[in-house]
């Protein structure tokens, strides 16, 4: 019986060593193929911090355009606000006026303007004053 079981021991172990031998190159190119795997996540994780550069950038991109659109709205809303003062006060002169009569025609021609002689025929010489700037009209005063 030893005759026999020495070469099947031999045989059963050179069976074995072919398992071996097989899970060895399996697990060398299991071994590679993560090696080549690594170098890929070292590229993708280059390309990450890359793309999380260009993204800080951006961020201060936008944060200084919304910085200078604050302030362009800003003058904006200041200049409304100088305007809707403007209204209130032309809103609230134009209600106080409208309790008061117009002045009749005898009023205002009661009225004497210093400026302009009253002769009617002197319209002319009126209209040419008119379009002359205020230093010639009252002489250099104001």
């Amino acid at each position: 019986m030893s005759a026999y079981f020495i070469p099947a021991a031999q045989i059963i172990l050179a069976i074995a060593m072919l398992v071996v031998a097989l899970l060895c190159i399996r697990l060398d190119r299991k071994i590679t193929a993560l090696r080549e795997g690594k170098d890929g996540v070292a590229a993708a994780a280059k390309e990450l911090a890359l793309a999380v550069g260009r993204a800080e950038a951006s961020v201060a991109t936008l944060k200084a355009s919304s910085q200078e659109a604050q302030t362009h709205l800003e003058r904006g809303i200041q200049e409304a606000r100088a305007a809707a003062d403007t209204l209130k006060f032309l809103s609230s002169t134009a209600r106080a006026l409208e309790g008061k009569s117009a002045p009749s025609r005898v009023d205002r021609e009661a009225q004497h303007d210093l400026r302009w002689n009253d002769d009617p025929l002197d319209d002319e010489f009126r209209l040419k004053r008119r379009d002359r700037p205020t230093s010639e009209k009252w002489g250099g005063l104001r």
